[in-house]
């Protein structure tokens, strides 16, 4: 009797294993849509995300391929675009004491560029002018976690100070895409820098949460030379043909004889050491980033399982 009644429970309690077994089926399924939507989701975002950049890299040639070249005993006429851009040479320093590492080469422009107009713009100066012809800026301005940022936002609102029909500019290219801003050459309130100003407030947005745990790529992003390229490329995309009149590139190597660049690299920190060093290891970037996206995505799908079920 004893053994009966305990096939009889073992019976009676199949039914409920098989409700609870497909309830667990079901619910494992239901988790399992969910993670693979948000998984889709993640990596539609992504690809939004990253696609300004793969645009850079199949239009680099068309939009910054590097067309100007100056020599040393070149006799030709002089470029149309010298006689539309301003004689003025801007320089931006924290106030007026220009330290000594840079005091040598500021003398040397001074002296081969006597011509023309001198302006040092302080942190001082920027912010009053700054109050005065874009107020709407002056928040951002003074919210930048680094005096970098600062000194690299300048040029732009500067240059739509002065009105100009003719639009043209010349930049520096700069390695594996886009142009850089460590010298910039333009006319008065050209579209590109209009363009470059209009979007600083959103990508300091953009990068204001995770600027000092990755400063580096946050200042190259908000205000350095990637900044610069996408706002030129946006520009850049709305105009008639490719390569376009109005942007010029030259490369560094074409400048070296002119102007050199000292690497002081002084807001350079731990972080854009290592960057600069994986710089020509493209196989090092691409097994970082496959590590870090399916990383992520494992962690992801981790938290949102536990949470789910």
């Amino acid at each position: 009797m004893r053994h009966l009644k305990v096939c009889q429970r073992v019976t009676r309690s199949l039914p409920e294993q098989e409700f609870l077994a497909s309830q667990l089926i079901e619910s494992g399924g239901r988790t399992a849509v969910c993670l693979f939507l948000v998984d889709l989701a993640l990596f539609g975002l992504l690809l939004c995300f990253l696609s300004p950049l793969f645009s850079l890299l199949r239009y680099n040639k068309e939009m910054f391929g590097a067309h100007v070249t100056v020599t040393r005993d070149d006799q030709s006429e002089p470029l149309r675009l010298a006689t539309q851009i301003p004689r003025i040479l801007h320089q931006t320093c924290k106030n007026e004491t220009i330290p000594k590492i840079w005091a040598g080469s500021q003398q040397s422009c001074l002296k081969a560029y006597s011509g023309f107009e001198y302006k040092l713009w302080t942190d001082e100066r920027a912010h009053d002018f700054f109050h005065a012809e874009h107020p709407w800026f002056l928040d951002t301005w003074d919210n930048y976690p680094f005096r970098i940022q600062r000194a690299d936002a300048i040029p732009f609102p500067i240059n739509q100070i002065e009105t100009n029909l003719s639009h043209n500019s010349l930049f520096e290219a700069t390695l594996p895409t886009g142009i850089t801003n460590d010298i910039m050459i333009s006319s008065a309130r050209h579209p590109a820098f209009a363009s470059a100003i209009s979007r600083l407030p959103t990508f300091h947005q953009l990068t204001r949460l995770w600027a000092r745990l990755q400063p580096y790529a946050a200042i190259m992003m908000s205000t350095g030379p990637l900044f610069i390229t996408l706002a030129t490329a946006d520009y850049l995309y709305g105009v008639p043909s490719l390569p376009s009149p109005t942007v010029q590139v030259i490369n560094s190597t074409d400048l070296r004889p002119y102007i050199t660049d000292l690497q002081t690299a002084t807001w350079h920190g731990g972080d854009a050491r290592v960057l600069k060093w994986l710089a020509n290891k493209p196989l090092a970037w691409f097994v970082l980033g496959t590590v870090a996206v399916v990383g992520g995505v494992y962690a992801l799908n981790k938290a949102l399982r536990g949470y789910l079920q």
